[in-house]
């Protein structure tokens, strides 16, 4: 068994970046949220913070355009950039899916330096069979280094940032994660509602190269709900750890045993 990659978003700072490297995070996760103010100094800091301590720097923008995600990844000089849109899926919608994969084409190519991560969609659990998402995975793996299994609500439910997945907090369906895990040709990472309390299951279930958290590893407010942008690190380092004893049980299991 490899070891299991810890990613966590969205950090932001890089005191923030150096306790998270301190605690065993692998991948340290940031997000650009303007296209207009891309440039921002303490990101670069972080990227420069994590560089420093051996691990690898994530960045994610949310926005779409080739030129500007080219500028910004001229500046703060990433380890993986990151793509998180809503992918439509099915092939009534391939030419639409195919117009939103030329983004990541264009900067593949200009960047054949720095890995590519996507987020495709997994449903809550329970709802959704995957068969979607594995007709895509032909035109999807070329253009991709790393998988992560994000959930995407149903259209009806309020989604945290519109065209985009992620950060609901909801736990995504890990018997499709664990079918992409086994099926896609790049290496795949569990996110969706990634808890401490969750996360050594999740990786006994689906057997991911990486597990990733974000909403249920940030600091809470005064009514309890999650604050974006500011990690809780007692959480952090309990992922971690349930990270690593899962990764030490997964060690010790035969090669053919199956999944818990």
């Amino acid at each position: 068994m490899n070891k299991v990659i810890v990613q966590i978003y969205e950090i932001q700072e890089p005191r923030e970046a150096e306790k998270a490297v301190e605690l065993g995070v692998d991948h340290v996760g940031t997000v650009v949220l303007d296209p207009e103010r891309w440039k921002q100094p303490a990101l670069k800091d972080v990227v420069r913070v994590v560089a420093d301590a051996g691990a690898k720097s994530s960045i994610i923008p949310l926005f779409c355009d080739a030129d500007t995600i080219s500028r910004m990844l001229d500046f703060y000089q990433p380890d993986i950039i990151h793509f998180c849109e809503r992918l439509p899926l099915g092939r009534e919608r391939r030419k639409e899916l195919d117009r939103i994969l030329s983004v990541q084409r264009i900067v593949k190519q200009r960047f054949p330096e720095i890995d590519s991560m996507r987020s495709v969609p997994v449903g809550p659990s329970g709802d959704d069979e995957g068969e979607e998402l594995f007709s895509a995975l032909p035109v999807l793996e070329p253009l991709c280094d790393w998988f992560l299994t994000d959930t995407e609500l149903p259209a009806e439910d309020e989604r945290p940032v519109e065209g985009f997945i992620g950060i609901t907090g909801v736990t995504s369906n890990w018997d499709i994660a664990a079918k992409l895990v086994e099926r896609a040709k790049v290496p795949v990472i569990l996110a969706g509602g990634m808890s401490p309390e969750n996360v050594y299951d999740g990786i006994m279930h689906t057997r991911p190269a990486g597990v990733d958290s974000c909403t249920l590893t940030n600091a809470r407010d005064n009514k309890g709900r999650p604050v974006r942008f500011k990690k809780d690190f007692d959480l952090v380092e309990r992922f971690v750890k349930e990270a690593r004893r899962a990764e030490a049980a997964l060690s010790g299991l035969r090669p053919d045993a199956g999944a818990v």
